[in-house]
């Protein structure tokens, strides 16, 4: 999964006349808890007998959709912020909170405060890979990390394909999960979540290429199964399922 930007989402159905490649029988392995019985049997013997075509591939990173990325990842930064702000008002209100913790000085406490963000956000990058990662492996499978400069940390699954329900989780996780603790940590410790502002506001915005992939992702056949790359995903089908 990309933790970068992500722009405009592209039609799947410009997608689906890929070529009917058959893949090395072997060469994926699925990774799913809950897919069981006569649908699981015929997805594994669909992936050893290499019996897939491929449906969708999506390249988040392509040229062509840069400039979408940054516009798109800027609209969810803005609407982050605002939306953290507000609650952290709300419940600087409700806790009667008259001031941030630090120094006297006005001026140390804004500095402090611009670099406390700073890092905090600095941190959150790799926190929403770990979400990443650590739904992966709740699901069974085996995630592994890496760095695209200048555009994307990822934590990905190589080798492995996720069910199109599977794929859209671990999408999703970050922005779910963090954003969670962000409204629970603003509502409960105003004061400190303060500091913490630009990092939540950051996770929504560098989510946006994950909203983006299970848009698109919900959009395939249900019986679709999804191997994640570094910068994108590709989608296949078995064949014998259509």
């Amino acid at each position: 999964m990309s933790f970068s930007p992500q722009g405009n989402m592209p039609d799947i159905s410009e997608k689906s006349d890929a070529s009917d490649t058959v893949y090395a029988p072997g060469s994926l392995r699925l990774v799913s808890l809950l897919l069981r019985g006569r649908r699981r049997r015929r997805v594994v013997t669909a992936l050893r007998s290499g019996n897939l075509r491929t449906i969708a591939q999506t390249d988040l990173l392509t040229p062509a959709r840069l400039p979408g990325l940054a516009r798109d990842s800027l609209t969810l930064l803005i609407a982050g912020g605002a939306f953290f702000a507000i609650v952290n008002i709300i419940a600087w209100d409700i806790h009667g909170v008259a001031s941030l913790p630090g120094p006297d000085s006005t001026f140390v406490r804004l500095f402090l405060l611009v670099v406390a963000n700073l890092i905090a956000y600095t941190i959150m990058l790799p926190l929403h890979e770990a979400v990443h990662a650590l739904t992966i492996l709740l699901l069974g499978g085996r995630p592994r990390f890496g760095l695209r400069l200048p555009w994307a940390a990822y934590c990905t699954a190589p080798g492995q394909v996720f069910t199109r329900r599977g794929y859209m989780a671990v999408a999703l996780a970050p922005l779910v999960a963090l954003t969670i603790v962000g409204v629970v940590i603003t509502a409960l410790w105003p004061q400190w979540a303060t500091w913490l502002w630009f990092a939540f506001a950051g996770n929504i915005s560098g989510a946006v290429g994950d909203l983006a992939t299970a848009s698109e992702v919900r959009r395939l056949p249900s019986g679709a199964l999804i191997a994640d790359n570094e910068t994108g995903y590709t989608a296949y089908i078995a064949a014998d399922a259509e």
